[in-house]
């Protein structure tokens, strides 16, 4: 169970539109589940040759490449980097 990340409303680009859904990683694969279709998309882990970090309209993305040629684009993320206290 440690050994994954997932991230609830999280955004995919699908031919210029976006579609809400889940995006968990792993070891094995990463995947990405649609709120409104429920349509499932996995890419195996062995497959990926890009992953991209950005900074894109909705904070902070990520552009994951294959093997294969096949791009995909994620939307989302929120900086959960906190100020730290003052000092005392």
């Amino acid at each position: 169970m440690g050994d994954t990340l997932e991230f609830n409303d999280i955004y995919q680009e699908v031919k210029g539109s976006w579609n809400d859904g889940r995006l968990r990683f792993s070891k094995q694969n990463v995947v990405y589940k649609s709120n409104k279709t429920g349509k499932v998309d996995s890419i195996p882990a062995g497959e990926l040759n890009l992953a991209q970090w950005r900074r894109v309209c909705l904070g902070h993305g990520i552009k994951l490449g294959t093997s294969t040629g096949h791009v995909y684009k994620y939307d989302g993320f929120r900086d959960t980097v906190t100020s730290a206290p003052p000092p005392v």
